[in-house]
């Protein structure tokens, strides 16, 4: 066996490991998919990883609180 065709083999034995590792990350990643735990985790640590989405969460429960209590009062007048 020549150098140049051991270069090759490896090179398919390293793009073989690569096929079957993407293919058990993806088999993880779809078991992950259909468990609801795990999405409602999911979205928490996503959540926790992007502030910017608690914060449009927050202001989101700001502004709902904000209105129930402006029509509660309201009502308390009439």
């Amino acid at each position: 066996m020549t150098e140049l065709e051991a270069l090759k083999q490896r090179r398919e034995l390293v793009v073989l490991a690569a096929r079957l590792q993407r293919a058990t990350v993806m088999r993880r990643i779809e078991r992950l998919r259909a468990n609801p735990t795990r999405r409602v985790f999911g979205l928490a640590a996503m959540a926790a990883r992007r502030p910017a989405i608690i914060t449009l969460g927050t202001a989101a429960a700001r502004y709902a609180l904000r209105f129930w209590r402006r029509r509660a009062a309201r009502k308390r007048l009439h």
